[in-house]
């Protein structure tokens, strides 16, 4: 669990180390705030791709060969980022980098395979928080790595620290990760061309209702965390350290929540209805800080926001991982990071626009609206499909 725990916390700390400053390299190489937010969703598409795609190879292939293929992968994405000389260059470098992140199905597919139904919250908890750490660090290192001056923040550095940090994460793979899929429960997938069939990124209507609160979750998230830097900046004259304090926190958060609390939060109130109180935290989280004139509104909201978004997770994740037999939890679990990843599309699709031709602040309350339905869906599935 360890070793699983540290490679998904380099991995996101080699993605969240550029996050915030990208906006403002992208708006070096003189895009605006809506090609912004959509060369930040561009990511999501090859994520959206490649997560059931990644999933199913994982299902046949093993885990741990995929993890070193996507880490190798992704460290190439961000020379290629470090060197972009158009913005082009930079959707190019986002897009692969997006479809090399499809892997995060394969760290909870792992901890699925070595966990039973019992502990698979808390076990799902911990590489929740790997994430979490990675997220929270990553920024932090970007942010210092930069400075606070926008105008000569130093780009290349970060974008090749990202390209360290994931070409450590795979090594620390390829000698320390044991594989957690035996051969005999595995299912070979003939030819090539049946990773492609409808049913790798199809869901079943078994998880269908979980995978929609999935994308309605990550939607209303991206609407938020896509336009944050230049928002941020706009009202509190926050700078790449500032952020990247930000989002330090938030990961704080996650780690605190994920790495110890949501395994007896799970025995005490169920994954359901810790979906449905993610959910309600967030969309209060998101109204607070789009009021927010001072520091401690600001502060206050992001708290809410962060821990909303570290419950909703695992506790999905584990209702998914639940309905599946052993071949089938990195298609599942893929199938539903796809679904993330299409809401972290369509986020930043209308992020930028809302920002530049409405109030500053209309991102984030409509993401608040938008992540309330999944109240009902949860509720209407336990009904319906008891677990």
């Amino acid at each position: 669990m360890f070793i699983i725990f540290l490679v998904t916390f380099i991995g996101l700390m080699g993605f969240g180390i550029i996050l915030p400053l990208f906006p403002f390299y992208a708006e070096r190489l003189g895009a605006g705030p809506e090609i912004i937010t959509l060369s930040m969703a561009f990511f999501s598409v090859g994520q959206f791709i490649a997560a059931p795609f990644w999933g199913r190879v994982s299902d046949s292939i093993g885990r741990k060969k995929v993890l070193v293929l996507t880490l190798f992968g992704s460290a190439i994405s961000y020379i290629i980022l470090a060197f972009a000389p158009t913005i082009t260059t930079v959707i190019l470098s986002r897009i692969l980098s997006g479809f090399m992140a499809g892997n995060i199905s394969i760290a909870f597919a792992y901890v699925t395979d070595i966990t039973d139904n019992e502990n698979r919250s808390a076990g799902l908890g911990k590489v929740s928080a790997g994430l979490g750490l990675g997220f929270m660090t990553g920024p932090a290192i970007g942010g210092l790595l930069a400075g606070n001056d926008v105008a000569n923040a130093n780009y290349i550095l970060v974008a090749l620290s990202g390209a360290g940090i994931n070409l450590i994460a795979m090594l620390a793979t390829i000698f320390f990760l044991k594989e957690s899929l035996p051969v005999e429960d595995r299912r070979p997938f003939g030819s090539v061309l049946n990773l492609f069939e409808k049913g790798t990124f199809s869901p079943e209507k078994t998880i269908l209702p979980l995978i929609i609160c999935g994308l309605i979750f990550y939607t209303a998230m991206s609407l938020m965390e896509a336009i944050f830097p230049l928002w941020s900046n706009s009202i509190f004259d926050y700078g790449p350290t500032n952020i990247g304090t930000v989002f330090f926190v938030l990961g704080f958060i996650g780690v605190v929540i994920q790495g110890g609390l949501i395994g007896p939060m799970t025995k005490v109130i169920g994954e359901r209805k810790l979906v449905q109180i993610a959910s309600l935290s967030v969309a209060l989280g998101l109204i607070l800080t789009g009021l927010s004139s001072d520091e401690v509104t600001l502060w206050i909201g992001l708290f809410f926001y962060g821990m909303g978004a570290a419950i909703f997770n695992p506790s999905l994740s584990s209702l998914i991982s639940k309905r599946a037999k052993p071949y089938e939890r990195g298609k599942f679990l893929g199938q539903y990071q796809s679904a993330s990843a299409m809401g972290r599309i369509i986020g930043p699709a209308f992020s930028g626009v809302l920002y530049a031709n409405f109030i500053a602040s209309a991102p984030l309350y409509l993401g608040a609206i938008v992540v309330l339905p999944i109240i009902v869906v949860i509720a209407n599935f336990s009904l319906r499909k008891p677990i």
